[in-house]
């Protein structure tokens, strides 16, 4: 039988050739044109936040929630006399994060403020490269960041940002999943760590280290039940937190349960 490549015309090889070269160079050019997409997006991500510093409102959740940490050693309750005395609507100064969260607030009472920006960045920068998504899945992660909602997260210092850190460490590392439990309207995020024994021991550590806020827990069920909050009082917030599950699931170490072949 005659081979079909030896059967074929000089005409139609040179087609094929010059199709597959089409082919690639539109490629290229579509990388070129995503990879300015994610460079600009960062650079407009960068801007917005840079010309917000000197705003009085540059950093307002971080400093909310460090007076919490300090009332709660003061007083032993975090939450403010109107969110224990009665129903009452969400409004400034509210504070609805379990008592659990207060082990990541107190140490900011001495540390250097700017470590409550640095560290997440840090790790939520490192688990993102680690996974090497696709330049596509950039341009996807790149839009999540640059969304009004998600930028007003770092320019607030609003904790949300955390849990980013603690969802992007978990796709690295399984355990730091745990500590998205501390946000409750994300615990189910934090189930993405169940099938691993570091998240388990990660789990006791943090049961084991919350038993000194025990008796507040009966607070914050007060402050939950008087607050008008609701499921959808987060939604903002979900692209953010799920952004490094893009990574994740389009980059090098995607999870078992995506893939044939267990990640390298």
């Amino acid at each position: 039988m005659t081979d079909m490549a030896s059967s074929a015309s000089p005409a139609g090889i040179a087609d094929l050739q010059a199709a597959a070269g089409g082919s690639g160079r539109l490629a290229a050019a579509a990388r070129v044109v995503m990879l300015a997409l994610v460079g600009l997006g960062w650079l407009w991500i960068g801007l917005a936040i840079a010309t917000n510093l000197s705003n009085p409102a540059f950093g307002l959740d971080y400093r909310w929630h460090v007076e919490a940490a300090q009332r709660l050693l003061d007083t032993g309750t975090p939450y403010l006399p109107f969110e224990l005395s009665g129903p009452f609507v969400i409004g400034d100064g509210a504070i609805l994060y379990p008592p659990t969260a207060f082990l990541l607030f107190i140490p900011f009472i001495w540390l250097p403020a700017i470590l409550w920006w640095a560290i997440p960045i840090a790790v939520t920068a490192y688990g993102l490269w680690w996974h090497r998504p696709p330049v596509w899945a950039w341009v996807v992660i790149t839009a999540i960041f640059a969304f009004d909602k998600s930028i007003n997260v770092y320019v607030f210092g609003n904790p949300s940002m955390w849990m980013v850190a603690a969802i992007a460490a978990g796709t690295v590392w399984r355990w730091p999943f745990v500590f998205v439990l501390a946000k409750p309207t994300f615990a189910p995020i934090a189930l993405l760590g169940i099938r691993h024994r570091s998240w388990w021991i990660a789990l006791g550590v943090l049961a084991v280290a919350s038993l000194p806020f025990l008796a507040v827990w009966f607070d914050w069920i007060t402050v939950v039940r008087n607050s008008d909050v609701s499921l959808l009082y987060n939604l903002p917030t979900l692209p953010l937190v799920l952004a490094p599950l893009v990574a994740w699931t389009t980059g090098r170490d995607r999870p078992t349960w995506l893939s044939r072949h267990r990640p390298v």
